[in-house]
């Protein structure tokens, strides 16, 4: 599902280099649940957020479900992240000024073809599988932290992507809210078969998963 080859990320401020990730070789199977895990700093969310196509390499390449990344356009780019790829982020990420069911529809709005009332019935159907039906008109400043995640798996999950990426998606929350959505996560791997990349520091949750990749300094160890 992707292949990673040869994959090198530096950042340059004035006349410092960094280097963030350094000849990184790694493959992803379709239907596997990978954990990415390493130090503060070791380039864990720089890796995902090359993976995701929310930044670009330095050298390298990615490919995609069979497509080469580095040869689409800017446009064919986002038309890939929109169909194909989901994210859960650490702080959710949700739109405060959207209720729960608004900000769940928002992938759906930028695909051609798919109406407002069948991005509403899909997201409703959505809020339902991950249990907050009840919160459909909620705004994100009413959620509790266990509840602003689930919306933001559902948002992630509602155009049915092939891979969801997760940084962090337990980070922000207290052990029984991060162990509920784990098992939403697991669900959707399994009942699915989505992809899941997940990047964490919790060695309990990484275990849980098929394979754990460790970072350390920019390199695969």
């Amino acid at each position: 599902m992707i292949k990673v080859t040869n994959l090198c990320k530096e950042f340059r401020t004035d006349e410092i280099k960094t280097t963030a990730l350094e000849n990184i070789n790694l493959d992803i199977n379709s239907g596997e649940f990978l954990s990415i895990m390493g130090p503060s700093g070791c380039g864990k969310s720089t890796l995902l957020n090359i993976i995701g196509l929310l930044d670009t390499p330095t050298k390298g390449s990615v490919q995609i479900d069979g497509q080469e990344t580095s040869k689409l356009t800017d446009r064919q780019q986002t038309r890939l992240r929109n169909e194909k790829l989901g994210f859960v982020f650490q702080n959710f990420h949700l739109i405060p000024s959207l209720n729960v069911i608004e900000n769940v529809m928002l992938p759906l709005t930028y695909r051609s073809g798919v109406s407002d009332k069948e991005s509403r019935e899909r997201a409703r159907a959505i809020l339902e599988k991950v249990g907050l039906s009840h919160r459909l008109h909620h705004m994100p400043g009413q959620l509790s932290g266990g509840q602003s995640q689930r919306v933001a798996i559902a948002r992630a999950i509602v155009g049915t992507p092939k891979i969801v990426f997760a940084d962090e998606p337990t980070g922000n929350l207290d052990s029984k809210m991060g162990a509920e959505v784990m098992q939403l996560l697991h669900r959707l791997n399994k009942d699915e078969g989505t992809t899941i990349v997940m990047v964490t520091h919790n060695e309990e949750q990484a275990l849980q998963t098929d394979r754990i990749v460790r970072l350390f300094d920019g390199r695969l160890v």
